[in-house]
């Protein structure tokens, strides 16, 4: 007789996530809070273009941690910033379905945790930016941010190159466009962060060179902290 999965569905809040993440290694470094390309840039140690190629149909537990995560596998394009292992990097994110030990009365057990704010990848296939940092060594990584640590590829239109959208509060780093209408808003911001952030498309030809100027817009002023954010 064949045997059916018997599923138990565990829901994480946010404030024992929280908990779980300053408690352990495998998320120390997730920020939760809203987050400019500019902050998120100058803060994650590596910068990824990849696709995702590989995502686990179950997680893993860690029975010394009680941590469920998945080991995905995601197909390097380039490093915009940072260096690590080459053609593919595994990436970790936390939550998922597992078996759990022992048979219930409908037979293996299946249970599924949801931490909540944990990023997630797109499905596999998808190209993406990925702002991350280093865990076990440098064998794998983990995502930087919840709001700007997985940003999707998308296809331009008709003749148009691929592009990311990014939040971006320095008028220096948006493009003409943008800028107008960043300048309309704040008219007394000439240059150098604003006090809102604004979305804008960066292609994907143009992603290093946008890596690189955020950097070196970020040496020129070592003292200067974050901005607020446009709701």
């Amino acid at each position: 007789m064949m045997m059916s999965l018997h599923r138990l569905f565990v829901w994480v809040p946010a404030l024992a996530l929280l908990y779980i993440v300053n408690s352990s290694g495998i998320s120390a470094s997730l920020v939760t809070t809203q987050m400019t390309f500019e902050e998120v840039t100058t803060q994650a140690a590596v910068i990824v273009l990849g696709r995702v190629t590989k995502i686990p149909e179950l997680a893993i537990c860690d029975r010394a941690t009680r941590h469920v995560y998945r080991r995905n596998v995601v197909q390097v394009e380039k490093y915009l910033k940072g260096a690590g292992p080459t053609p593919e990097i595994e990436v970790l994110t936390l939550g998922g379905e597992f078996v759990t030990d022992g048979l219930g009365l409908q037979g293996p057990r299946i249970q599924a945790v949801d931490y909540g704010l944990e990023p997630q990848l797109p499905p596999v296939g998808s190209e993406v930016l990925l702002f991350l940092n280093p865990f076990a060594g440098g064998e794998a990584f983990i995502i930087y941010s919840v709001t700007h640590g997985v940003i999707r590829v998308q296809e331009g239109e008709k003749g148009q190159e691929r592009f990311v959208s990014l939040l971006i509060s320095n008028p220096d780093l948006l493009s003409p466009a943008a800028a107008a209408r960043f300048r309309a808003m704040t008219p007394e911001a000439s240059s150098g962060s604003g006090s809102i952030a604004i979305a804008d498309r960066v292609a994907v030809s143009a992603l290093k060179a946008t890596v690189d100027k955020a950097l070196n817009l970020k040496r020129k002023a070592p003292g200067a902290g974050g901005v607020p954010k446009a709701p």
